[in-house]
């Protein structure tokens, strides 16, 4: 069989017309099966030739172009809106976006934390300023993913950060709101800070994300950064692992950064705080027709040692359950959210957690409970509404009794009898990538003794997301 150079050229422009960029996954594996295929077919066809076939090499020589550049084509990747690395089994994901907020506080002065609401330390009325406004983009956020196969599934690597974090003057971080000032008056920069870094493969999970004992799933959206008090609201170093069931939902358990905070007399947290373990943290999640829940439970110890033979410890507790409702044909949703602890500090938004009381050498536990409800309802394709209730309340006892005897109960403390928070928001999608919001906030907080700061607030944001 002889093979003629106009056939060759015709299969060389056959082989070069293949698409060297931005092909999918499929598409780059039938291509290099197509290589394959013609280098086989080319050798047979030598084969079976008597005569020197006089096109060979050029068409070798192309195809040899083209897996050149088979190994360095952009192909889609197993992350969604991610690409191949060249030479690589690693995908890859460039996230994030550019957010700018205006806010206008009525009630209240938030000076202090310019990106969001902090209900519990909100001024009491009559003592601070009111009417502040100002711009911020400092809750800006960048991230990468990647996923790699292995023999036991994806790993998977996220790297996230934003510029959320203390403004600087000069040359050095400075703190409160006289950096602000400084900051306002110059550059407007804030310092970059981790957000998330982990890596993730067979369900273990080995870096900083949120704590399993929140449920970012289930937890209502707002404009404003922090959102409702009452639930959780941590991200921290850890070591999780899930394990997933057919039928029974997934179960988890973590390993979590331990952080012994406790106030002193005064009403600061005490520099005698001192972790030895790891928190501890147990969760279960299903999903369900209607739905879909999760239960979760935590334990931590606080600990003093002062180094010099003075030490004792208690163990703090919480228990928290959400639940994720579809409503009106899964087109809106309703979230519940209930959090009750003993001693459950920081896991908690926002309680100070426990005290030390020198006198009796004993750790004296903040009792608490939190509720959150939350409705999205979706008026079009393009805009979302959402109304979101949080509320959280103290419990009388040997803590309570404590701050009451120190002078804790009110003006500048954040030790309070009860704190409530409401957002109505909405959120307007012109196009893919866009959003901007709108946010009404309003809430009070009453202290212990019966003083009470309220807060009132109009936040609009416009957000540009990348990925």
């Amino acid at each position: 069989m002889k093979v003629s150079s106009t056939s060759l050229a015709l299969l060389a422009a056959g082989v070069l017309s293949l698409p060297a960029f931005g092909q999918t996954k499929a598409d780059f594996d039938e291509m290099r099966q197509e290589i394959a295929r013609l280098r086989q077919e080319l050798n047979a066809l030598k084969a079976q030739s008597a005569a020197p076939v006089a096109a060979t090499p050029v068409v070798e020589e192309r195809i040899e172009q083209l897996e050149i550049k088979q190994k360095d084509a952009v192909v889609l990747g197993d992350i969604g809106n991610g690409f191949r690395l060249p030479g690589s089994e690693t995908s890859l994901r460039i996230y994030g976006f550019t957010e700018l907020n205006a806010v206008y506080e009525s009630k209240g002065d938030n000076s202090n934390n310019d990106y969001s609401t902090f209900a519990p330390y909100a001024p009491i009325n009559g003592s601070g300023r009111t009417g502040v406004g100002y711009l911020t983009a400092r809750t800006s956020r960048l991230g990468v993913e990647a996923s790699t196969p292995t023999a036991y599934g994806p790993l998977g690597i996220k790297l996230e950060g934003d510029f959320n974090n203390e403004p600087r003057t000069g040359n050095a971080a400075v703190n409160g709101s006289v950096a602000n000032i400084y900051t306002q008056q110059a550059t407007n920069s804030y310092n970059f800070r981790v957000r998330q870094a982990y890596g993730q493969f067979g369900g273990l999970l080995v870096g900083q994300s949120w704590s399993t004992f929140m449920d970012l799933d289930n937890s209502p959206e707002t404009v404003d950064f922090n959102g409702p008090i009452g639930s959780t609201f941590i991200r921290q170093p850890q070591i999780r692992y899930a394990y997933n069931t057919k039928d029974s939902g997934t179960f988890t358990v973590a390993l979590e950064n331990s952080s012994s905070y406790v106030l002193d007399a005064t009403g600061v947290a005490s520099t005698l705080g001192f972790s030895r373990v790891p928190d501890l943290i147990g969760r279960w999640d299903k999903s369900f027709d209607w739905g879909s829940m999760s239960v979760r439970g935590l334990t931590h110890e606080l600990r003093i040692d002062d180094g010099a033979g003075v030490t004792v410890s208690k163990r703090g507790y919480g228990v928290a359950s959400t639940a994720f409702l579809k409503m009106r044909d899964a087109k809106d949703f309703l979230s519940l959210a209930v959090t009750y602890g003993d001693g459950i500090g920081r896991y908690f938004n926002y309680i100070e957690g426990a005290a030390y009381d020198a006198a009796s050498n004993r750790i004296l536990l903040e009792k608490a409970v939190g509720v959150v409800i939350g409705y999205q309802y979706k008026a079009s394709d393009t805009l979302r509404a959402n109304f979101v209730l949080g509320a959280q309340r103290n419990y009388d006892n040997a803590y309570t009794a404590f701050a009451r005897a120190n002078g804790l109960d009110s003006g500048q403390y954040g030790i309070n009898r009860s704190v409530y928070q409401g957002h109505l928001g909405f959120i307007y999608n012109p196009i893919k990538l866009v959003d901007f919001g709108a946010e009404y906030i309003f809430g009070q907080r009453e202290t212990l003794s019966g003083d009470k700061g309220d807060l009132s607030r109009v936040n609009l944001s416009a957000k540009y997301y990348f990925n």
